[in-house]
């Protein structure tokens, strides 16, 4: 993509600029919003010490430069902004615009690492502008990436210090390589920020490889802005003039400024991280778990009915053709079907809520041949359903689509899009489920409305709080779409669906089932970190992975195990996923995990010695009587219940039903059986959705918020 880099002369942007080039992107302009009779400003957004030197920048790299007077303060200083009169915010819109009318961009280059404050104010203009945003830095682990940026050949010095442990008498004018063990150190005593993320300090950068030219320093003043015997606020002002550099042959970036493919070759969270407990790499899991297996193997603790030849023990390593084909060789399955076994499926569309503000919807079914009536449909009924309960759409924290067609998506989108077009909507899951013609697609959800008496653990107010990064990193894939990366009410945490995608270049990851599983897992598990700020991938108390493969479906079932604490893990295996990809993870998870005792369900058989046993089993289960069923679930909603009667009289069930696309129950059976249950119960309220699958064994999947 064709570029304007946001620059303030500090390292993050000029390496951010790097991050551009090194991931195939074109930097055409240079921006930058300065000052006026001020050297510093207090600005939430931007950096205006060193402005002096930004005009040598075109020069250095050869490129055109747009300026903008910072007019405006932060007058909007909310969670979420909306454009706002006089604020500093659209002196960034007001300067991207003329770029934008000047010059061909595509996409606007920032230096962001941190701050959500900043990010959610330069993707709202790129979003009104129609541009891309790129922060390749953003929630990159900082001690890494100072290293980083020095080895790489970012030369800048401390121009400006502002917090405990930096004095603006010893550290101004320092290299950040000079200054890197001192940060490093006081990271450890003072929690500082090492890339200087909390404001500490900020910097000037006199070269790195993508200038023709150097900046060298004739004169520096130091300006004190605030003595404190604590935390001295200081910065210098500099004079400079450009040297053309001995022996430059053009941009050449070093084998240290790693690529889009690079950040997900070992999939190893222990060279990037942004928490302090780093947790096993891919490597020392497999490693872990060979030894296990050989222990097993040979005190013959393997079930002794079961063959392990397929696996490798030496090596534990299973190709991803054997994951995903012959993992169950030999065995007889059959999913051959047409349209006339799919069962009707009426719309049994329901909503119910509980004294904690949560509100189940189930059962929607979008009708109609065309998939954009349907989901018109579909989100009619919604609306509808949502203002029975005085609600809204922005009170929606998540949405699970199961569609006829995935070849249709983009009509569908473009629906969904009108309809959830505020800028935080919820999160989504979308896959394709063998439906019968006039049905377009199936929804469910879960709305949440903020009441007086909800407080989280800090004794905080619960609100349904989105994360919805749109700007294109090496952190995890963004959200271009009308969904949000999670969404978070309390102590509550809910994700979107997760697929393979590498985040630098948004692109499906090769390798097959193994590598999706491990690269959506990750991406789960940072979507997780970033949500909440005690949540990681042992917060997950229930998820459903979506496959398209049996032997995928054992990998994701493995994989999700080995991390958790006990999280019930499903595996439903759909037709077809985004992208065409061949997993899709979706979690909802509890930063209070350990208090909940949680097992996963016994595994489901997926195929049959031979066609007499499938046989038997379809006439099995076709012939189930409406007792059965409903013993059936009584069974799993008094299991799902516990004692959760006790504490609120008449729970809503919030009960989706993947079943078989031939050999089950109607629909309409499983949903009369489920209100006769939910009554017997003394609960009126279970709010059910039925997801037809070519798996042959149905289990329920069920879920009540904490």
């Amino acid at each position: 993509m064709r570029v304007v880099a946001l620059i303030s002369g500090g390292k993050d942007s000029c390496y951010n600029m790097m991050q551009c080039v090194g991931a195939g992107h074109t930097i055409v302009a240079l921006a930058n919003l300065q000052p006026v009779f001020k050297d510093e400003l207090d600005s939430y957004m931007y950096q205006t010490v060193g402005h002096q030197g930004i005009a040598l920048y075109a020069e250095a790299m050869g490129l055109p430069l747009y300026r903008e007077i910072i007019s405006g303060v932060a007058v909007d200083q909310g969670r979420n902004y909306k454009p706002t009169d006089n604020d500093e915010v659209e002196d960034l819109y007001r300067l991207l615009t003329k770029v934008k009318n000047e010059v061909d961009i595509e996409a606007v280059a920032v230096g962001a690492i941190l701050s959500d404050y900043q990010r959610i104010r330069v993707e709202n203009v790129c979003q009104r502008l129609g541009l891309v945003s790129l922060a390749y830095l953003w929630r990159r682990n900082q001690k890494e990436l100072l290293q980083e940026m020095i080895v790489s050949g970012v030369e800048a010095i401390i121009i400006k210090v502002a917090a405990l442990g930096l004095d603006p008498r010893i550290h101004l004018g320092m290299t950040i390589k000079e200054i890197q063990p001192h940060l490093l150190v006081m990271q450890e005593k003072y929690g500082l920020n090492v890339c200087g993320e909390g404001g500490e300090y900020e910097t000037f950068t006199l070269d790195c490889p993508l200038f023709r030219k150097k900046l060298i320093i004739d004169e520096k003043a130091m300006v004190m802005h605030t003595e404190d015997p604590v935390a001295s606020v200081g910065y210098l002002n500099l004079k400079l003039h450009l040297e053309d550099k001995e022996n430059y042959e053009g941009i050449k970036l070093p084998p240290t400024v790693r690529n889009s493919l690079d950040f997900v070759k070992d999939l190893s969270d222990t060279v990037f991280s942004d928490i302090s407990d780093i947790e096993l790499s891919e490597t020392e899991l497999e490693s872990i778990e060979k030894l296990e297996k050989v222990k097993k193997i040979k005190k013959n603790e393997f079930h002794p009915l079961l063959t392990y030849s397929g696996d490798n023990v030496e090596g534990l390593n299973l190709c991803d053709n054997e994951l995903e084909e012959n993992v169950e060789d030999g065995y007889y399955y059959d999913e051959m079907h047409d349209s006339s076994e799919i069962k009707p499926v009426l719309d049994h569309r329901t909503i119910y809520g509980n004294r904690h503000g949560w509100y189940f919807i189930g059962g929607i079914v979008g009708e109609g041949v065309d998939t954009a009536v349907a989901t018109k449909d579909a989100m009619k009924k919604l609306i509808n359903l949502l203002e029975s309960e005085n609600l809204r759409l922005p009170d929606v924290c998540s949405v699970n689509i199961y569609m006829r067609d995935m070849d249709q998506y983009a009509a569908l989108n473009k629906v969904y899009v009108d309809t959830f077009s505020f800028p935080n909507p919820p999160t989504r899951v979308c896959v394709q489920c063998p439906l019968p013609n006039d049905v377009g697609l199936i929804l469910d959800g879960v709305a949440y409305k903020a009441l007086n008496n909800n407080q989280d653990s800090d004794g905080v107010m619960k609100e349904r709080v989105t994360m919805h990064v749109q700007g294109i990193s090496h952190w995890a894939p963004a959200n271009i779409g009308p969904y949000s990366q999670a969404f978070k009410v309390g102590e509550v945490v809910g994700t979107c669906g997760q697929i393979a995608l590498v985040p630098g270049c948004m692109k499906l990851t090769d390798g097959g089932a193994r590598a999706q599983c491990s690269l959506a897992l990750r991406h789960l598990t940072r979507v997780l970190r970033a949500a909440h700020p005690r949540a990681h991938i042992r917060s997950v108390v229930q998820s459903v992975c979506y496959v398209t493969g049996r032997g995928a479906a054992r990998e994701a079932r493995r994989q999700l195990e080995r991390r958790t604490a006990g999280a019930i893990v499903q595996c439903a295996v759909v037709e077809a996923l985004p992208r065409a990809a061949c997993v899709e993870w979706h979690a909802w998870a509890h930063t209070d995990n350990n208090r909940f005792e949680c097992s996963s369900p016994s595994t489901c058989q997926v195929s049959f010695a031979d066609a007499a046993a499938c046989d038997r089993h379809r006439t099995h289960a076709s012939n189930m009587s409406d007792s059965d069923l409903e013993a059936v679930l009584e069974y799993a909603l008094r299991k799902l219940l516990n004692d959760c009667q006790e504490r609120e009289p008449c729970p809503a069930l919030y009960i989706r039903i993947f079943y078989q696309v031939w050999g089950s129950p109607t629909p309409q059976c499983m949903s009369t059986a489920a209100a006769i249950v939910g009554r017997r119960l003394n609960s009126r309220r279970p709010a059910l959705a039925g997801v037809t699958l070519h798996v042959p064994s149905p289990y329920a999947d069920a879920l009540l918020p904490f």
